[in-house]
């Protein structure tokens, strides 16, 4: 979202610039249907702002464009308004947006019109259109020395580029530029490397075409995206159909073998290598990327199941979808243009609330057992480890929440007056549900881990397993003087039978008793730690302790 600009009326604003000599000597204005392509995503919206015919009023108007970056002149003769409307001056502006080209035009519009409103111009926007320039395609060639050897070891060693003289140009894709690469590479010795036809030659690198396929209809363009999407589920279907290969049995082999053959002639019709040859070229090229990825899925598909696969593919589209989202909605916004402060102010910030969570997870679970976190051992890092997942899991909702509204504001949903408040709103709310969506799930999966563990050590008598740091060990409990009453906090003391034990970091130790669970409010119970002895179970099954 473009900043908001604020111009005060009484200050003057620079007219349009013109060179030394004056307006006359001022040159023709480049149209820029005629400038260069534009970058991909990258908008240009001209329209026509009827401005009221007076010196002040076009000046103003015409800094004020300029001041949010947007080209401005004045309309030319058949872009004027129509003849017996006067008192009005016509200007060309061209805006500058990210985005899709669906809504670039009213978004443009809603822009331009608010900016005129907040700065209490009198003008208003007549006519406005998308400017859509055609991106020719270029392709690269690679100067590479002359094979010494002939034969298919030597067109291998070159295609995979040993050759290569570390020169390399780049010209209009087509059918004549391997001759507009050669006349460029003749034409200067550039870091002294010289061409010579007779010592070397020219190369496509792979991810490079030389004549790539041109849409010159609308039809065309709709053939062409046909063969590709057709072509893209030959490839899953292909490794799809290998897979049930390994799975079926008997003759049932042959059905998804031969499936998997389906996406052959598409595959052939993509490469560039067989594009343009017939089509005996293109099925042998297809079917032998097509069995390549069938063995290849075969190979998988023991140890996955095609179910895994398509939930695979699932995880990797909604992750390219959010991860898509997330960066259209941060670019070129606060996060991102104070990114270099905000980074490093954010990390002791993070690191706290982590470890508060954490803590806290700790707290939700021994207070199943009715122990205090304060008074046993808790690392540092199990508390990080702990609040690791739910944070994960919080971050992900969130994450794909905020990708939702960048792919709104790709294609120019919500970009109105009220935009700024909008997002301002948004980002509150969703740290906000952030932060309590952490919390919630990490108490939930603090509790769910201490019930299960509680429930597994009074049922089977045995430890339960470690909990993020947390180490809790059947012990049986023996006083150091059987003569002398053992002062007991929730007592009686068990002697006959183990209970659980996770450490103390006081004089006195917390230990929980598997035979009060649920049948007592107080299952857990204190004793100085110099009154007792804590003897490990060495078979803690019977759920018995060896008389004294």
């Amino acid at each position: 979202m473009p900043p908001r600009v604020r111009v005060r009326r009484n200050l003057p604003l620079p007219a349009p610039r013109v060179p030394d000599g004056g307006a006359d000597e001022a040159g023709p204005v480049t149209d820029p249907a005629t400038a260069p392509p534009v970058p991909p995503r990258r908008r240009r919206v001209r329209m026509l702002v009827d401005v009221v015919d007076h010196p002040d009023e076009v000046a103003y108007a015409t800094g004020l464009f300029e001041e949010r970056g947007w080209s401005v002149r004045p309309a030319e003769a058949e872009e004027r308004a129509r003849a017996g409307e006067a008192r009005r001056a016509a200007l060309a502006v061209e805006v500058r947006l990210h985005g899709a080209r669906f809504g670039a035009v009213r978004t443009a519009v809603a822009e331009v019109e608010r900016l005129l409103q907040q700065a209490e111009l009198g003008a208003w926007v007549r006519d406005a259109a998308l400017v859509e320039h055609e991106r020719p395609p270029r392709t690269t060639y690679q100067m590479h020395r002359a094979p010494t050897t002939g034969g298919r070891v030597g067109r291998m060693w070159t295609w995979l580029g040993g050759l290569d003289e570390q020169r390399a140009v780049t010209v209009a894709a087509g059918p004549d530029s391997r001759e507009a690469a050669e006349a460029e590479f003749a034409a200067r010795p550039l870091g002294g490397r010289e061409f010579s036809p007779d010592r070397h030659g020219l190369r496509v690198p792979g991810h490079s075409d030389a004549n790539p396929p041109r849409d010159e209809t609308p039809e065309a363009r709709r053939v062409r995206l046909a063969w590709l999407t057709a072509g893209s589920a030959g490839l899953v279907l292909a490794i799809v159909c290998g897979m049930y290969v390994v799975r079926a049995e008997g003759a049932w082999k042959l059905l998804p073998a031969l499936l998997s053959t389906a996406g052959a002639l598409p595959l052939g019709r993509m490469a560039k290598e067989t594009r343009d040859r017939g089509r005996p070229a293109q099925w042998a090229a297809g079917v032998a990327g097509t069995s390549a990825l069938a063995g290849f899925g075969a190979l998988v598909g023991q140890d996955v199941t095609p179910g895994d696969l398509w939930a695979g593919v699932l995880v990797l589209g909604a992750a390219a979808f959010a991860g898509t989202g997330v960066v259209l909605a941060v670019r070129r916004t606060f996060f991102t243009r104070h990114a270099a402060w905000l980074v490093p102010l954010s990390v002791p910030v993070v690191w706290s609330v982590v470890g508060r969570l954490g803590g806290q997870m700790h707290d939700a679970y021994l207070d199943r057992f009715g122990i205090r976190a304060a008074t046993v051992p808790t690392p540092a890092l199990g508390r990080y480890l702990a609040a690791a997942e739910p944070m994960g899991l919080a971050l992900g909702s969130v994450l794909f929440s905020v990708a939702i509204l960048g792919w709104l504001r790709h294609f120019h949903l919500g970009r109105d007056g009220s935009y700024r408040l909008f997002a301002v709103v948004i980002a509150t709310l969703l740290a906000v549900t952030y932060a309590l969506t952490a919390v919630a799930l990490g108490a939930d999966r603090a509790t769910g881990a201490a019930d299960r563990a509680a429930v597994r050590t009074a049922t089977l008598g045995t430890s339960p397993p470690d909990y993020f740091g947390l180490h809790g060990h059947l012990v049986c409990v023996r006083p150091v003087d059987p003569t002398k009453p053992v002062p007991v906090e929730n007592g009686p003391l068990p002697t006959a039978h183990p209970v659980l034990s996770f450490g103390s970091t006081t004089d006195w130790i917390w230990l929980w008793d598997p035979s009060r669970d649920g049948k007592s409010p107080a299952e857990s119970f204190a004793v100085r730690r110099e009154d007792v002895q804590l003897l490990p179970t060495k078979n803690p099954a019977p759920k018995r302790c060896p008389a004294s």
